[in-house]
């Protein structure tokens, strides 16, 4: 087996620079066969896994991503996205050393690093997860995700922590609720329409909109309890705003992994959704921003291969 690493040394505030020296000394004293790449801007790792999978070479590869889930998101769009040459498609592993690590924790991966690298180099088989895929019909565009997309509510959270200066930190479920009110003042509520199997909803004044396809969110909120990286379906979570007291009850519940079972929320679970916004909202799809837009999004489920043995 030969490995291909792409490293984002800024992930993690930095801590994933140290990580790599102790995968490189481990790697070096095991004689393994690698190469490794370093991210030094963004839109690098997708283009560095483009470039991989472009590449003609018969040998077993495995990608190795040391990074946070914003990279592993980034690896796996450019390698769906390469048209690979290589006979099927190229597993991925993960060594997680970002601020959240919500793949990580969904999927069975140490969050040390040297323990993480030991499930990769002791995998004896490649293990296919479900993964999200979103096609917007306004913009023409696909994309990939391991964890969560999100309109509305969480993804204009995410848009705010992401412009705080100075060192991210997994937030705790006081600092999140902070940032929910803050968010819940300046946000209004959508129309949103949800189709499935010939199936419509409407909700008249949505503001939160979640599609998960693992349990885990912001680093160790489990806002969709049942969700598995091991079937192939997405939980799709929709909440309405109330009254001020209703819509404190169910941010309590969604910092709290209990939206999705609550009966101020829908919780719908499926392989395929139409999802459709009649204004401009904020969203996210693993933690990255997409943007303030008008939403219009065919999601479905696909699969992908991991070479990485899951913890116990």
């Amino acid at each position: 087996m030969h490995y291909s690493i792409i490293i984002n040394p800024f992930a993690g505030n930095g801590r994933a620079k140290n990580a790599w020296q102790q995968i490189k000394e481990q790697l070096d004293q095991e004689n393994v066969q690698y190469r490794y790449q370093l991210i030094k801007e963004a839109g690098d790792a997708e283009y560095l896994a483009t470039k991989i999978g472009q590449e003609k070479t018969a040998e077993p590869l495995t990608v190795i991503v040391v990074g946070g889930d914003g990279t592993l998101h980034d690896v796996l769009n450019g390698l769906i996205k390469s048209g690979s040459t290589y006979p099927a498609q190229i597993p991925l592993a993960y060594i997680p050393v970002g601020v959240n690590n919500d793949f990580a924790k969904g999927y069975g991966i140490s969050l040390e690093p040297t323990k993480a690298l030991q499930q990769i180099l002791g995998a004896k088989q490649e293990y296919r997860i479900n993964i999200g895929h979103y096609h917007d019909t306004i913009k023409e565009q696909d994309h990939y995700f391991f964890n969560s997309l999100g309109i509305g509510f969480d993804a204009a959270i995410t848009s705010q922590v992401n412009r705080k200066r100075g060192k991210r930190h997994s937030l705790s479920r006081f600092a999140y609720l902070r940032h929910a009110i803050s968010v819940l003042y300046n946000q209004q509520p959508f129309t949103l329409m949800v189709q499935q199997q010939g199936s419509r909803d409407f909700f008249k004044k949505a503001y939160i909109v979640i599609i998960a396809n693992q349990p885990y969110m912001g680093g160790q909120f489990k806002i969709a309890p049942d969700a598995s990286l091991n079937e192939s379906s997405l939980d799709l979570i929709v909440a309405e705003r109330k009254n001020w007291l209703i819509t404190f009850w169910q941010v309590w519940r969604f910092v709290h992994g209990k939206l999705a079972d609550s009966r101020f929320a829908k919780h719908f679970r499926g392989k395929a959704f139409h999802c459709t916004t009649t204004s401009l909202e904020f969203g996210q799809v693993d933690s990255k921003e997409i943007g303030n837009q008008f939403m219009d999004l065919l999601i479905s489920t696909a699969s992908y291969p991991f070479y990485q043995e899951p913890l116990k």
